[in-house]
């Protein structure tokens, strides 16, 4: 054993003498080593994470090291998508003019069904030019423009219900009960093309009676072959129409007002169109006339 402890020892100073250590170049590798450990604990805890953090700072300062060419080459960029926006924007507003003047004679037709006979109706459409400077526009043939998620265009519905006045504003000079059938008409000429489910129309019967509310209660029937309709009413010849009723009402349980929906049977629902023709008080003859109103539309 003791044999080979000194050839050991003999073949450690034999591998000593032939180690040339250089005194700085330990020192800077020692320096270099306490650099690391400094930046693993400013950076993360590992090689892979100090060279992650230099990837990204690297990347930063070659932005800023070329600033001006980027934002030039991102501004090129923007001009091109606002242009192609706008090539998009202005096929749209040209199809959109082109079906307001049918949109125009299509409601003056219907609203005249509805008991508006000399109405005038005009789809008024405008576009808002902004400066060069405004960033949320598009271009269209060197002119900047103003935008919405439905294009450049600006639509306004105009209207007048009487013989001899001037079209003005639908939202300043119409009724509730002109609104509605408004509604409905334009409802009933893009019945086709609208992709609603769904249309609730809330007594649209304000303002109407007699032969015009028939006629509504007619339209509402024919626009229910492309929607499914809920229609709140008081008048029973626009609840004649429907193919099923629900009565809606309001009890005091409790002393607390509780509303109530309920499903009428065919009995039922003839029996709640006879209370609108007669009142609470049934008779033969407004029960007959609800039969006639159910049965007949």
């Amino acid at each position: 054993a003791l044999a080979i402890v000194k050839e050991l020892a003999n073949s450690l100073r034999s591998y000593k003498s032939r180690i040339d250590v250089d005194p700085k170049e330990v020192e800077q590798k020692r320096e270099r080593l306490g650099s690391i450990n400094l930046l693993k604990k400013k950076y993360g805890r590992s090689i892979v994470k100090i060279i992650e953090h230099r990837a990204k700072i690297g990347k930063e300062f070659e932005l800023a090291d070329n600033f001006s060419d980027a934002i030039n080459k991102l501004e090129k960029e923007v001009l091109l998508l606002k242009k192609s926006a706008g090539d998009v924007a202005d096929k749209l507003s040209s199809a959109r003019k082109k079906q307001a003047s049918k949109v125009e004679t299509d409601v003056k037709k219907v609203l005249s069904q509805l008991g508006i006979p000399d109405a005038l109706f005009k789809v008024n459409i405008t576009q808002n030019e902004v400066d060069k400077s405004e960033s949320h526009s598009v271009i269209i043939k060197n002119k900047n423009y103003g935008f919405s998620e439905t294009g450049i265009d600006e639509v306004e519905f105009y209207i007048s219900t009487n013989a001899g006045e001037d079209v003005k504003p639908l939202i300043k000079v119409a009724s509730g009960g002109e609104i509605s059938r408004i509604m409905l008409s334009l409802k009933t000429i893009l019945a086709k093309s609208d992709k609603l489910p769904l249309l609730i129309f809330d007594e649209i019967d304000t303002g109407v009676s007699g032969r015009i509310a028939q006629k509504v209660g007619a339209t509402l029937k024919d626009l229910a072959s492309f929607h499914q309709i809920i229609s709140i009413t008081h008048l029973p010849q626009i609840a004649g129409m429907a193919e099923i009723h629900f009565a809606v009402e309001k009890k005091q349980i409790d002393n607390r007002a509780v509303s109530s929906i309920k499903r009428l049977s065919d009995v039922e629902r003839i029996n709640e169109v006879a209370k609108l023709i007669s009142g609470e008080e049934l008779s033969k003859e407004s029960i007959e006339s609800a039969k006639q109103l159910i049965l007949n539309k």
